[in-house]
Formats: C-alpha cells, sequence, structure tokens
C-alpha cells in the first residue's frame, strides 16, 4: 500500500469514529421547576406583620392567574378587610370602608392606604419559593433542592416550612425581614391551577 493510501485510510477510519454524546444540563431541581411552571395558584393562610414594637395579624386568601391577581386581607392593622386586585394596567384597592383607591403599584398604594409594606411584586413569586426574575438575588438550597433561605430586593426570606401538594412541595411558612419589618406567612392550603375567578 503505498503513503498516499494509508494516510487516506488513516483519515476515513478517523471519520467513521463514534463522537462522544452531547453533554446535557443536569435536571432542574423538581421542586421549584414544577412549582415556576404554575403561574396560576390560589393559597390561604394568615399574615403577621411585627414592626419595632408594634404587630398585627391577619387572614390571607390570594389568588394568582398569570398578569392578574386578587389579594383579600381580613382584619390588617385593626382595620378590618381589605381587597387588592392587579391587572398589567395597575392595581385597585377597596378598604373596609368600600372606599376604593387605585394606583401604578400595589406596594405604594398599600402603604399609603394602611401604612404597612407589603413587598407584593416579589411576593407572588417567593410564597412559592421562587426568585423574583426581575431582580438579582442569592439564594441557598437543601440537600432536594428547596430554597431554605432568599435574599433580594432588600429582603432576607427564610422558609420553614413545605407542604406536599399534587406531588411537589410547597411552601408552607416563611418570614421575611427588611430594617425593623418582620413578615410571617403560614400557608394553610396551596392549589394549583385553579379556575379562574377573577
Amino acid at each position: 500500500m503505498t503513503r498516499g493510501r494509508e494516510l487516506l485510510l488513516v483519515l476515513f477510519l478517523s471519520g467513521c469514529a463514534t463522537l462522544p454524546p452531547a453533554t446535557t444540563p443536569p435536571p432542574c431541581p423538581a421542586p421549584p421547576c414544577v412549582r415556576a411552571t404554575v403561574p396560576d395558584w390560589k393559597l390561604q393562610g394568615r399574615i403577621s406583620l411585627i414592626q419595632g414594637e408594634q404587630g398585627w395579624h391577619a387572614g390571607l386568601a390570594w389568588e394568582n392567574h398569570a398578569d392578574r391577581f386578587r389579594l383579600q386581607v381580613s382584619g390588617p392593622l385593626g382595620q378590618g378587610a381589605l381587597q387588592l386586585t392587579g391587572t398589567a394596567q395597575g392595581v385597585t384597592l377597596v378598604d373596609a370602608n368600600g372606599k376604593v383607591y387605585v394606583a401604578a403599584d400595589a406596594e405604594s398604594l398599600l402603604q399609603q392606604v394602611s401604612g404597612w409594606q407589603l413587598p407584593v411584586s416579589g411576593l407572588r413569586y417567593w410564597v412559592r419559593g421562587l426568585p423574583d426574575p426581575d431582580a438579582r438575588f442569592e439564594q441557598t438550597l437543601d440537600g432536594q433542592g428547596r430554597v431554605q433561605q432568599l435574599n433580594q430586593s432588600g429582603w432576607n426570606i427564610r422558609y420553614q416550612r413545605f407542604m406536599q401538594v399534587d406531588g411537589a412541595e410547597w411552601p408552607s411558612k416563611l418570614t421575611l425581614e427588611r430594617d425593623d419589618l418582620v413578615l410571617k406567612l403560614v400557608i394553610d392550603q396551596w392549589q394549583p391551577d385553579p379556575a379562574p375567578v377573577l
């Protein structure tokens, strides 16, 4: 065999060699991935707010459908019930006396009417154990891929308990802290993919 044919044979055999399989990234841990794909959900629970030496407790019902939500708080700050609804166009708050307030964002409206801070925009993600995709964050996960601590937008969020819902684990107890404000949330019931009533 001539040298030219030997070289041609080597090149041919090299071209026929099996390529190594493409590597795929490891799968996302099941709990957060499942919750991230559920834009529609409903929860019922209790919320408490502690600021300095003052503290308040209230019932909480929250329903979320993609770009709109309805949040009902019963008895915040001793003022009776209030309802907050939001869409991409803005938010509306109705207080215990039926008075209606309108604003561009929920946080400023709540503070204006009630005087207390509730980070609604971030909390829509944090209650599911997810960071808000529009802001930088740091988080610590446990061995099962569940978030233990999340720092975002000046808030420190600690996850203390989870519950099983439809084969996935959803947060059922979390504490948020910022400066002298402590917000505690206990979720008694989660309902993924509820029928929309908004």
